[in-house]
């Protein structure tokens, strides 16, 4: 739920009514990833600068290489700290906004993956990543974690730092599996001075400040509105309206906050990584309008609101010209896919690791064309380094230099194995950042993420 003006973070329900949900589960901070890229694993028998074919599929979304493609899925709120919207009607958490979101999130993540496309979701149960021990509530999840790096970690009166340290690692997560976008999934409150007024809507948020903000998050987020709209339209028995696409910082969507200001003066406010991709948020309908609440626990209206989120994503990659995704074949196994979190009190995810000696002798990188154009000929590997204690760079570094390596136009599908040969020109802890540029334009600035590769551990 996403109050108008700003985001309601972690709201404190009643205390009766939290206790009785939280004795429930202990979540698990693993098994948040419902899948992993299956484009991951190393394809045996192609060469050194072979293209790779385009498989075809019968996909809908993308017909070339679906698999190729990485969609992530955040089920807004979750965990026995965090019922987002409550049921105005006081039944407990299996009628709260976490429990909607999270049906509608496993149930676009069936339709995508039907359709071929790989999907990464935040979590797959009533789970939290960054902690949720908070014995006097009834919750003896994980020990909280210091994720945004703001050195504060647990449950506040507000809920606040413990909502950001569990959104900051959900960005990690979805920026190191380089997803191609990421859509947070919200059913809204219109609860004001205890009435609940009957309306029921839906609204989708987005910023436009970042480099792709403006062009494929803006669409992506109309895409989305409309395709929610329309398919809700089709199960209501009750009017429902469309309150457009609105640009605002909610911290899930934001970029990281680089310079205070008057306006901004609290960095934790804003993301300390945020998403490398278009990013949304969409309130798929209202808890507070009784007849829509039982129209999204049911199996219709969660299948309603998926579907039109595949209609939506389908016409999105169907107009996305340009985009690329990277997969670092490492010895002995899948390179950039998400892992478990590491133990420790910080942030439970970060960059895959390469030894130095590996970059120095030559790492095989594979390539594949995700959009609907074949790649201009004059596209280079570009990288740079940057020395750093974070999980990884929020931002490409500040000088990056062609490699030596020829990228072939491919067509939209197709892939080709290159060799990354660079030398650490750091001491301490390093992260190598690599992307595609279109005559100087790295594709980061398109939306799509870098690949990341850290010359040591947490």
């Amino acid at each position: 739920m996403v109050q108008p003006a700003r985001r309601r973070l972690a709201p404190l329900l009643g205390g009766a009514l939290l206790l009785a949900a939280c004795g429930a589960t202990s979540p698990s901070p693993r098994g948040s990833v419902a899948s992993v890229p299956a484009s991951e694993s190393p394809a045996p028998s192609s060469g050194i600068g072979q293209v790779v074919p385009a498989p075809g599929s019968s996909s809908t979304i993308y017909q070339p290489n679906p698999s190729a493609l990485v969609v992530a899925i955040d089920p807004g709120h979750g965990g026995c700290l965090d019922w987002g919207a409550a049921d105005p009607l006081g039944r407990g958490p299996a009628f709260s906004e976490k429990t909607m979101t999270l049906a509608i999130s496993l149930e676009l993540k069936r339709l995508l993956e039907a359709d071929g496309i790989t999907v990464v979701t935040t979590r797959q149960t009533d789970a939290a990543l960054a902690g949720d021990d908070y014995p006097d509530l009834g919750c003896h999840g994980a020990p909280f974690r210091d994720v945004n790096g703001d050195s504060k970690s647990g449950f506040d009166a507000e809920g606040k730092t413990r909502t950001r340290d569990e959104l900051q690692a959900h960005l990690d997560l979805v920026n190191l599996a380089r997803a191609d976008l990421l859509v947070s999934i919200h059913i809204n409150s219109t609860t004001q001075t205890s009435v609940n007024p009957q309306v029921a809507a839906t609204q989708t948020y987005y910023t436009d400040e970042t480099a792709w903000g403006m062009t494929a998050t803006q669409r992506l987020a109309q895409l989305v509105q409309g395709g929610v709209v329309a398919a809700m339209r089709t199960v209501a028995s009750y009017d429902r309206q469309d309150h457009g696409i609105s640009a605002v910082n909610l911290y899930i969507v934001a970029p990281p906050l680089f310079v205070t200001t008057p306006q901004r003066p609290d960095p934790v406010m804003q993301p300390t990584r945020g998403a490398l991709m278009p990013a949304i948020l969409t309130e798929v309908g209202m808890i507070t309008l009784a007849a829509e609440q039982d129209l999204l626990l049911s199996a219709q209206g969660q299948t309603a609101a998926a579907r039109g989120m595949v209609n939506a994503l389908g016409a999105y990659f169907a107009n996305r010209l340009l985009a690329v995704r990277y997969d670092a074949l490492l010895p002995g196994g899948a390179a950039g896919r998400v892992s478990d979190a590491v133990p420790g009190s910080g942030p439970p995810f970060w960059a895959p690791m390469v030894q130095r000696a590996a970059l120095a002798s030559g790492l095989r990188v594979r390539l594949t064309n995700t959009g609907t154009a074949a790649w201009p000929a004059n596209l280079q590997l570009v990288a740079g380094w940057e020395a750093t204690d974070q999980p990884y760079l929020r931002a490409a570094p500040k000088t990056t230099e062609p490699l030596a390596a020829h990228v072939p136009a491919l067509a939209p599908g197709e892939s080709v194995q290159l060799v990354v040969q660079t030398t650490v020109p750091v001491s301490a802890r390093g992260i190598l950042w690599v992307t595609l540029a279109n005559g100087g334009v790295p594709l980061t600035d398109l939306g799509s993420a870098p690949l990341q590769l850290a010359t040591s551990g947490p």
